[in-house]
């Protein structure tokens, strides 16, 4: 049934197509004939008007020059009106001075010169008063201006001792974080000793004495085996534990074959840090160091207070720590007392140490060093008192750390107050600045006024007078002169104005006989485009009518041909028809339905249970996931704001270096009297450095960022010392090197340069300089804490 209306569709189709064809022939004809037609008329339009335009050629070259000639006329008349009226103006100018003129000279004639002295001495006195405010307004200015530099001075000065503070709370902080991360490794030790020199160190001692495979089982750790006497004082074994340092966790072994199995277990085990390891021949006697012990009684030598059974642990102990040849002094005056002089030194001292936190090293190399107290306590005699020593170490961290925090919090409430401080003062300055400001305004008015006025003088306003009256007749002259020519000019242009206007109009009347031949003329090509358009728009059309008719002709046989087949097919189950409004797609969805509907009756569904049991368990597993979901987040966010604390905290640090290497840098060149600064720009990542030797603050002014390539070498070697000198201070580098750095100076610069860097190193003895020059050295004084070393080349 549905192939039969879709086959009575297409054969309506083909016939509606047939109807539309006669219609397009007729019109394409129809479009022809109205084409050829316009064709022919348009031929005859263009010789008319090419006939007229041959005759219009001369007048419009005749009409041109008419205009010219009028456009040249009428801009002479226009410039003689234009003189004209400037001579008229003058003369209203003029004639108004004339009289202001009279007016005044009657006017000064009657009243003289009382009123111009009466203001003068009025402009006089208020001149002086205002001077004499303005003086006292800078003095006051004067005296803000200096207790405002001095408060941020305060401020700058409290700010950087904030920073020092936090820093030293952060130290003290690290500090106690050690000391209980090391007291936590010791309660787990239990009562081994072994815990104290790490938590890795029981289980490397359990695994040296499990291997079978050590020709001679190794020694270690040798802290150990070592032990200070009893009655030995705290200092004394502190300094016993500083000198021996990293031997207290080290090992022996007695040939490389054990020394390799060793370093096997280190690695096995991943040990943070492998202790070192040495390796020499074990034995049973000791060393003697009767003949390089230090030979004194005036204090401790170290070696006497250590008790070592074992010989090879004693040999190494002397070997590598050299306690024979170390003495303990208490203070730092009775070390420098003996030690620099080489008449009290003991024989065989190599250095000392001195209150647990410097070592002296004996004429005629005499120098000290800061070092810093990091003793353990790992010489106790049991666990228990070096687990006391550490809970009363982490209570005096703790303790230095909240007193640290006291200070900062004094420290920022006294920034806060210098601030408050500088912004009234600022708000004071800046008042007083204004007043001084208006009443210059007010004095440089005053002073403008009595420059312009002066007393009168009537003579002058005379000659200006006479002078005027001169000017005013040799511009009535001119402007009578100038209406005569005016008027003649304007003639002329308005005879050459009619004479164009006569040819124009002539000119026009031809025009408009070629109007009405163009307008048609165009009308008829619009004609010809729109025929031509419109037929070639129905021949458009006939083919598509054609090409339409084949294809439903050609879908009409197949349809057709699959009707018959349907129907054969039809019959084959019913020679009767049976009628239905349904369609042949709905029908084939309700058998495809129920087809699934039969397969699902026969398939077996899956308990009840057994799906409550799955939707349980991804539940759980759900939930978990959400839950590690939540963790990671906040996990994040914590990151985030740490990082963001941790920048935030870095630029703080990085500002404050800068502007103590800039304050440190700018002391250095004022000792040689320069003028400079450092620029740090800390985005692009570079430092600029702005040096004027000028010693003139008013030249300074003028020339501040001079090019440094503009110095002399000598210039340039003192700005690069002042350089190292501020690096050096934020760096605190323990050794410090210069070679070479006064080659390119003169002899002024290299004199104070060498007097800088010497008071520099003198003032701070932590740190060791060594100052490398070609120069001569002779005008160098010698101290205790200078010595210069000369070297020569050798001879031939």
């Amino acid at each position: 049934r549905d192939w039969e209306g879709e086959l009575d569709e297409e054969r309506k189709k083909v016939e509606l197509e047939n109807r539309k064809l006669p219609l397009c022939e007729k019109n394409i004809e129809k479009n022809g004939v109205e084409e050829k037609n316009m064709r022919e008329r348009k031929k005859e339009v263009e010789g008319e008007i090419q006939s007229i335009a041959k005759n219009q050629e001369g007048e419009e070259s005749k009409l041109r020059e008419l205009k010219q000639e009028f456009t040249a006329k009428n801009e002479i008349a226009k410039a003689s009106r234009k003189a004209v009226n400037i001579l008229k103006r003058n003369q209203e100018t003029i004639e108004k001075e004339k009289t202001a003129l009279s007016e005044e000279i009657e006017r000064l004639r009657a009243t003289g010169t009382a009123e111009y002295e009466e203001k003068h001495r009025v402009r006089v006195e208020q001149i002086r008063k205002t001077e004499e405010m303005v003086a006292a307004l800078g003095a006051q200015s004067e005296t803000s201006s200096n207790h405002l530099n001095h408060l941020q001075a305060n401020s700058r000065e409290t700010e950087v001792r904030v920073m020092q503070l936090k820093a030293d709370k952060q130290r003290e902080r690290g500090k106690a974080m050690k000391t209980q991360q090391e007291l936590e490794a010791l309660k787990k030790g239990g009562k081994n000793k072994l815990a104290a020199f790490g938590p890795w160190m029981p289980k490397v001692v359990a695994e040296i004495n499990k291997n079978k495979k050590f020709r001679s089982p190794p020694i270690g750790p040798l802290g150990a085996h070592i032990n200070v006497k009893e009655g030995t004082s705290e200092n004394i074994a502190k300094a016993i534990e500083g000198e021996l340092g990293g031997l207290m966790h080290s090992f022996l072994v007695s040939c490389s074959q054990d020394q390799k199995e060793l370093f096997n277990i280190f690695s096995k085990l991943g040990l943070p840090q492998k202790p070192s390891i040495f390796t020499c021949p074990f034995t049973e006697s000791r060393h003697d160091i009767q003949a390089k012990r230090v030979d004194t009684d005036m204090f401790p030598v170290l070696i006497d207070y250590v008790d070592i059974e074992d010989s090879n642990v004693f040999n190494r102990v002397v070997d590598s720590g050299s306690l024979e040849r170390i003495l303990f002094i208490p203070t730092t005056g009775e070390a420098e007392s003996v030690l620099s002089k080489p008449e009290l030194i003991p024989t065989n001292t190599l250095h000392a140490t001195v209150a647990n936190s410097y070592q002296y090293y004996p004429a005629p190399n005499y120098r000290s060093y800061y070092k810093e107290d990091r003793s353990r306590g790992l010489l106790k005699a049991n666990i228990e008192e070096l687990v006391e020593q550490y809970k009363q170490q982490l209570a005096q961290e703790e303790l230095q750390e909240r007193e640290v925090e006291k200070l900062i919090k004094q420290a920022n409430e006294e920034k806060m107050n210098h601030m408050k401080q500088i912004d009234a003062e600022e708000r004071k300055l800046k008042l007083v600045r204004d007043k001084i400001r208006v009443k210059n305004n007010e004095i440089l008015n005053l002073k403008n006024e009595e420059e312009n006025e002066a007393p009168p003088d009537i003579s002058a306003l005379e000659d200006d007078l006479d002078s005027r009256k001169e000017s005013l007749d040799v511009v009535v002259t001119k402007l009578d002169e100038e209406n005569v020519k005016c008027t003649t000019n304007t003639e002329t242009a308005q005879a050459a104005k009619n004479a164009f206007n006569e040819a124009d109009q002539s000119n026009a009347a031809r025009r408009e006989g070629v109007e009405p031949l163009s307008g048609e003329l165009e009308q008829l090509e619009n004609g010809i485009k729109k025929a031509k358009r419109d037929k070639e728009h129905y021949m458009t059309k006939r083919n598509e009518y054609k090409e339409k008719i084949t294809k439903y002709e050609k879908e009409v046989e197949e349809k057709e041909e699959r009707l018959g087949e349907l129907v054969d097919k039809a019959k084959y189950w019913s020679e009767e028809r049976i009628q239905s409004r349904k369609k042949v797609d709905s029908l084939k969805r309700e058998v495809v339905k129920m087809e699934e509907s039969l397969k699902q009756q026969e398939e077996t569904q899956e308990p009840r249970e057994l799906v409550t049991q799955k939707f349980d368990s991804l539940s759980k597993v759900y939930e978990r996931a959400r839950a590690q979901v939540k963790y990671m987040d906040e996990t994040v966010t914590f990151l985030e704001s740490m990082l963001l604390q941790r920048k935030h905290g870095f630029k703080i640090i990085r500002n404050t270096t800068s502007k103590n290497i800039n304050r440190n840098f700018t002391t250095q060149l004022n000792a040689r009297k320069y003028i400079g600064k450092l620029e740090f720009d800390h985005h692009a990542h570079t430092l600029t450095i702005i040096v004027n030797p000028d010693s003139k603050a008013a030249a300074a002014a003028l020339d501040l960022k001079r090019d440094i390539r503009s110095l002399s070498g000598g210039e340039k070697s003192y700005s690069s010392v002042s350089l190292i000198l501020a690096l050096w201070n934020a760096m605190t580098p323990p050794f410090r090197v210069l070679d070479e750095f006064d080659v390119f100076m003169d002899a002024v610069n290299r004199r104070i340069s060498l007097d800088n860097i010497i008071n520099y190193a003198s003032v701070d003895r932590k740190f060791q300089f060594i100052f490398l020059t070609p120069l001569n050295t002779d005008n160098i004084g010698i101290s205790n804490d200078l010595k210069i070393i000369k070297l020569y080349k050798k001879a031939g």
